[in-house]
């Protein structure tokens, strides 16, 4: 037991040895380089050293890119109805500064860039624009402004001629002219076929009378979606 417990000391006394020496050559490795290069060279070298760490280090960047304008889903022409919702894509997480009847409302971007939001519509003409601005505070140019009219009226219809319940007899009689106005926007359709309306509302369209009674259906319809409706018959004999 002795003999290990003498082994054991003279292990631990040439590792001490080793590191003593180790330190001891370090320490004049380093009073080399002071004596040589001078402290100045030391302080560079340090400097040189913190210098690559940092660099290491993620770089901030000051953002000053400004995103592209948003894109307004198709919005109508013109609407009957009283709210109007507003979709489209942006940058995602940006600010949607949307300018609408001269009135700004802020709507948030989610992560896949959809906004949507609703507005209350004035009668006749309403105007909208739009731009995005992202978390740096850098602003995108508008859109261009585009206009949704309110109209909730329904488009005017006379027939002028024939008459209600009139009478056509002989083949002369049996093609008639059904004229009329409506809207000049409108369109009309007579039994379901299209019937060109002129600048000034006025239409005339031509068609052959069935033997006995015939009956004829009209309806306008504005580019709001608002639609009047008329309906009379006349009778044919040959």
């Amino acid at each position: 037991m002795s003999r290990f417990y003498s082994r054991l000391r003279t292990t631990e006394q040439k590792r001490n040895i080793r590191t003593a020496v180790v330190l001891g050559s370090l320490t004049v490795v380093l009073m080399l380089g002071l004596f040589v290069f001078g402290l100045p060279a030391v302080a560079k070298f340090a400097a040189f050293l913190s210098d690559l760490r940092k660099s290491g280090e993620p770089v901030q960047v000051n953002d000053t890119t400004p995103p592209a304008p948003p894109r307004i889903d198709p919005l109508p022409e013109a609407t009957n109805k009283t709210s109007l919702e507003v979709a489209g894509q942006s940058e995602p997480g940006a600010t949607v500064i949307i300018l609408f009847n001269k009135k700004t409302q802020d709507v948030l971007a989610n992560s896949e860039g959809s906004f949507r939001f609703a507005f209350e519509l004035n009668d006749g003409k309403n105007s909208l624009t739009a731009s995005a601005k992202d978390a740096a505070g850098n602003e995108s140019q508008k859109t261009e402004e585009l206009i949704v009219v309110f109209d909730d009226e329904e488009p005017s219809l006379t027939v002028s001629s024939p008459s209600e319940g009139a009478s056509f007899f002989g083949s002369k009689q049996r093609q008639i002219v059904i004229e009329g106005t409506t809207d000049s926007d409108a369109s009309l359709s007579i039994n379901d076929r299209f019937v060109l309306v002129e600048e000034d509302g006025s239409f005339a369209f031509a068609t052959t009378l069935s033997e006995g009674e015939n009956t004829f259906n009209l309806k306008a319809q504005d580019k709001a979606g608002n639609s009047t409706e008329k309906s009379f018959k006349v009778t044919f004999s040959p």
